[in-house]
């Protein structure tokens, strides 16, 4: 069995964007990740590759995929 609390808590750091470079896409996981907050362990994050991210949330039967915007 895994050990659920230490899977929960993980470095990160602040990534130093360049100014005007956040756009809506970029807040897209924020925005989804805020509103389902509510839903706590229904939500399931799946990495699929190297730069995509699956999120479902079970509670309200929605599933997104995030990938970085290309230019």
């Amino acid at each position: 069995m895994a050990d659920s609390k230490s899977m929960l808590y993980y470095d990160t750091k602040l990534v130093d964007t360049p100014e005007g470079t956040t756009g809506e896409g970029d807040l897209s996981f924020a925005a989804f990740s805020l509103s389902h907050a509510a839903c706590r362990d229904d939500v399931l994050e799946v990495r699929i590759g190297e730069h995509m991210l699956l999120a479902w949330c079970m509670e309200c039967a929605v599933m997104e995929v995030f990938a970085p915007c290309e230019d």
